[in-house]
């Protein structure tokens, strides 16, 4: 046997003038073609932001009609008088449950609040409010998927943390029920504070100290300091906004750019409650840019929103501001390029490079994956990959480079595929609803019924596609370190294909390779593994390798007699 792994070895060196340590190159990778997107001024159905409607949870009588008035989200009033000084009834929390049901049926999302009083009346003992709390988590729970995020509630007038009847207005109250809030709803959702100086109060200990803010190093940790947002239900409406802003020394900038830095990172949105200098609509505009305004209750102040249609603003190309309001609250992702290879080899590297910018105020705050998607233009079938990154930090007024490699599995059918980009609702019950999927802010993109946003209609897969052939998975997945692959062929891990490579093959055939695999060898013998970013043409490998094949298979059955 030695002697004929001899002669195979010195046949292969001969014919093919390659010695095992001779100089390799990388193959040739596809290049990439860069697309152009153009944006649209299309008012667009997206989740989790912009106008809200009114509601009780309880009474959802109007949920299936909310998308068709342009809105998918819902202010889910839980008014709780006839509990301040007892449990919630299981038909009441039915109630509520129904509620839900029936947001999850219209593909919107809500956000709750209980109050006590619907006109500044009455609110319960502190030991009820927590048996509440208690009572509603199970419900919180199961139903995070349709929940948007919560308003603090339960404390005073309206549930909007001021004129308690049972002296909750001071800060180790607030922070109790907040705390219990806090760890009875799922830790990926959030909570709206109705002023920024009780905030401060509650993780800093006065209403004056900036000590502890949510920052890019602490967003989304998990912290309670993370999960707290600012509420406004007097916004615009005064120098104060009606007492929102009352903390001696500061000014309305410095409260400004107190939750503007944070509500990169959390909720901020409300409502307006009065006409003033600060209503109009550039200083409106002007304000929600710095405050990366997610939502806004399109139900009140009606004067307030009447004067910004009729403001005749055309910045920007708009007609006036409320239609660059109703527009921009919240995110609004707008592709600019993109760029991807015409096409691709089943165990190869699909490289994808997009910008795409956030054109809102706001931002998402709720967590969210952003897909690559194959779609087989002959059998409908659809493949996706998440990629390793979080649109969470895609902030208003940013534009975001996104660059993935991705493997091709060895058995992906061969064929014309539709590339895209879906970013579904990360919760099981809505990840296959088109309804809370993302739509972007261009043109000719949208596939309606898929939910993905449509890159390129034409990539090839084909085994006779330019590229190297690598050791991938059996999925369709991002590679997040690709000098972690390994080449097809390179059997001993050398980071080559070359002679040592057929010799590992030969002497483990039949156990650890099989004859098959000698095509993966054929097909990148003379190719040496670099980085996707820095593969380089070469020539295609000698045309007498083909040959030499034969040669060696025909010594193999030799031996095998």
């Amino acid at each position: 046997m030695h002697h004929l792994l001899s002669r195979t070895l010195i046949a292969f060196t001969l014919l093919t003038g390659i010695g095992f340590t001779s100089s390799l190159a990388s193959a040739a990778e596809p290049p990439l073609q860069t697309i152009t997107f153009q944006s649209s001024n299309a008012d667009i159905l997206n989740p989790e932001r912009g106008f809200f409607k009114f509601s009780d949870l309880t009474n959802p009588w109007f949920y299936q009609d909310v998308r068709s008035g342009g809105e998918t989200l819902v202010y889910g009033r839980i008014l709780a008088d006839q509990f301040r000084n007892s449990p919630f009834s299981q038909s009441f929390l039915d109630d509520i449950q129904s509620g839900f049901d029936a947001a999850r049926s219209a593909g919107i999302k809500v956000k709750p609040r209980v109050a006590y009083n619907d006109n500044g009346g009455a609110d319960a003992p502190k030991s009820v409010i927590l048996n509440h709390i208690q009572q509603l988590q199970p419900l919180w729970e199961s139903n995070k998927d349709v929940i948007y995020h919560m308003d603090a509630g339960f404390i005073g007038g309206w549930g909007e943390w001021h004129s308690s009847t049972n002296g909750l207005d001071n800060a180790a109250d607030r922070t109790e029920i907040l705390t219990a809030i806090l760890d009875a709803l799922p830790e990926d959702r959030m909570v709206g504070i109705r002023t920024p100086h009780f905030k401060r109060q509650i993780f800093n200990g006065s209403a004056a100290s900036t000590t502890n803010t949510i920052t890019e190093a602490n967003a989304f940790d998990g912290s309670d300091l993370s999960r707290v947002g600012h509420l406004n239900d007097c916004f615009l409406a005064s120098s104060s906004d009606f007492g929102t802003y009352v903390t001696p020394g500061f000014t309305r900038q410095d409260e400004l750019d107190y939750i503007g830095a944070e509500s990169k990172y959390a909720p901020h949105g409300g409502e307006t409650c009065a006409d003033s200098a600060f209503s109009t609509g550039v200083n409106a505009v002007n304000e929600m840019e710095q405050l990366h305004t997610d939502y806004l209750n399109i139900d009140y102040n009606t004067n307030v929103l009447n004067s910004w249609k009729n403001d005749g603003n055309t910045a920007d190309g708009y007609s006036d501001s409320y239609q660059q309001i109703s527009q921009r609250l919240g995110y609004r992702f707008e592709l600019q390029t993109a760029a991807l290879p015409d096409e691709v080899k089943p165990s190869g590297l699909l490289q994808i490079e997009f910008e795409i910018d956030n054109v809102g105020f706001g931002e998402l705050f709720n967590p969210r994956e952003v897909e690559i998607t194959l779609e087989n233009n002959s059998s409908g079938e659809i493949v996706s990959a998440p990629l390793q990154i979080d649109p969470r930090f895609w902030s208003g007024g940013t534009s975001n480079d996104v660059q993935a490699v991705l493997s091709i599995p060895a058995d992906m059918a061969e064929g014309t595929y539709t590339v895209g980009i879906k970013m579904p609702d990360l919760e099981d019950s809505l990840d296959d609803d088109v309804r809370y999927s993302i739509r972007f802010a261009n043109q000719n993109v949208w596939d309606a019924t898929t939910g993905i946003n449509v890159l390129k209609t034409d990539l090839q897969i084909s085994q006779s596609a330019d590229g190297t052939s690598y050791q991938v998975g059996d999925s369709f997945e991002e590679v997040v370190d690709p000098n972690s692959l390994l080449l097809a062929g390179d059997f001993d891990a050398d980071g080559k294909v070359d002679g040592a490579d057929f010799l590992r093959w030969q002497l483990g055939m039949g156990s650890t390779f099989q004859l098959s695999d000698l095509a993966d060898w054929q097909a990148n013998f003379g190719v040496a593994s670099t980085p996707p970013s820095t593969l380089q043409a070469v020539p295609e490998p000698h045309g007498v390798c083909l040959g030499v094949v034969g040669y060696l298979l025909s010594l193999i059955a030799l031996r095998q007699r």
